[in-house]
This record gives structure tokens, C-alpha cells and sequence, in this order.
């Protein structure tokens, strides 16, 4: 197992720690924690944290308080390493199933979930990466289960998916009582559509709708960045 010092794209003065054999930090990360809007007073839900790159976008926000779950104890392992080598303390981390998780409800949910439909013999023998890429047991549906059960009335969700499968994520939405109120789509420079993209959506609001100009990114030249 290959520990490896990396700093937050952008941020240099971020320190973020990496194994070599879980799931890394990739331009969807970056994408989707630059995107994030956290107040003050906020409290943060990060769902399937892995090694906490979504809480350290979300601190520089200086939140109220910080939850980090996830279902593999190595990757909680490495958040909180990571959480203490940028001296965070306003952060819990838990060791749980996502679809199972029911606490105080939060203003702020981040995720970067799963979202490939995948066949199991294809999802490859690393179990780390089949959790994070590959859609299993953390369906959309339970994942928007656990989103609306975890998320106050008019808080926030931020949140990135495969944009093929947008119209599944709408509905979903719409279905837990949620709406979508910004989308902004992410572009690869080499490619003609979209691969993912990028949503704020709210509890209990009216709709209304925002499509921001598109994110074009050289995800090559990124990843040699990462």
C-alpha cells in the first residue's frame, strides 16, 4: 500500500494524502469542490468521503461542523490523517453503510457518488474502486433516500453525475421532495458532449431552474496535475 503527499489543485497550501491502491482524487473532485457554497454556520454532510477531499474544499468555508461517512475503514482512515495535517478539528467521521445512515439532519450534503452502471464481472478485482466508480448496493434511488432523510428543509445538496443519466437524477429529485436549482455542465476539451455534470439541488423549495456556462477541461493535463 503506497501513501503518496499530493496538495488540493488550487491550493496549494492544502495538504492532501492518497493511496495508491483506493480510489484518487480526479477532475470530477476538483470540479464538484469548487463548486460547493458553504456558509459560516452551515453543517456538512459528505456522503462516501473516501480520503476527505470534499471536507477540505468545504473547509475552507469554515463551517460549523463537518461529518465524513463512508463504508470502508481505510478511507476514513486516510480522511482523518489528512484532516489533521491541515490542523481541521470541526470534523466526525463514521464508519457506516451510506443507505443506512440516519443522524441530525444537516444544511449542506456533498457527494461524489457512484454512478456507472456496471456489470459485477466487469467492475475489476480492486474492491476500493468498484465502491467508488461502479453503482452497487449505493443505488441512486437509496443514495436520494438517504439525502432527503439526512437534509434539512431548504438545505443544499452539491453533487456531481454522469450526465447521461441526468434525467434519472431529476426525477429522483423531484420524487424526494427536492428541487433542482443549478446545473452546469462539464466538458472534456477532446470531446464533443458532456460526460458529467455538475447540481445544486434544495429541500422543499419551488422550482426554478439555472444552467450556468459549461466547465471545459483538459482532464489529461489534469490528471498530470493530480
Amino acid at each position: 500500500m503506497s501513501i503518496t503527499k499530493d496538495y488540493l489543485p488550487k491550493h496549494p497550501d492544502i495538504i492532501i494524502y492518497q493511496n495508491d491502491e483506493m480510489f484518487r482524487m480526479n477532475t470530477d473532485t476538483a470540479v464538484l469542490g469548487e463548486f460547493l457554497e458553504v456558509f459560516r454556520e452551515d453543517t456538512i454532510l459528505d456522503i462516501g468521503t473516501n480520503q476527505g477531499a470534499l471536507l477540505l474544499y468545504a473547509s475552507l468555508f469554515h463551517p460549523k461542523h463537518m461529518t465524513g461517512i463512508d463504508i470502508a475503514p481505510p478511507s476514513l482512515e486516510l480522511a482523518q490523517k489528512n484532516m489533521e495535517v491541515n490542523h481541521i478539528e470541526n470534523v466526525t467521521f463514521v464508519h457506516v453503510d451510506a443507505c443506512e445512515y440516519r443522524e441530525e439532519p444537516v444544511d449542506v450534503i456533498i457527494c461524489n457518488p457512484p454512478y456507472f452502471q456496471t456489470k459485477p464481472e466487469e467492475k475489476g478485482k480492486n474492491p476500493y474502486l468498484a465502491l467508488a466508480k461502479h453503482e452497487g448496493n449505493l443505488t441512486l434511488q437509496k443514495l436520494m433516500d438517504t439525502i432527503e432523510a439526512n437534509l434539512k428543509p431548504n438545505g443544499k445538496v452539491f453533487f456531481l453525475y454522469q450526465t447521461s443519466r441526468l434525467h434519472e437524477v431529476m426525477d429522483s429529485f423531484t420524487a424526494h421532495h427536492m428541487q433542482v436549482k443549478i446545473l452546469q455542465f462539464v466538458y472534456d476539451v477532446e470531446k464533443e458532449t458532456s460526460n458529467v455534470t455538475l447540481i445544486k439541488a434544495m429541500k422543499g423549495v419551488k422550482a426554478g431552474l439555472v444552467v450556468l456556462k459549461p466547465i471545459i477541461i483538459d482532464r489529461q493535463k489534469a490528471k498530470d496535475c493530480l
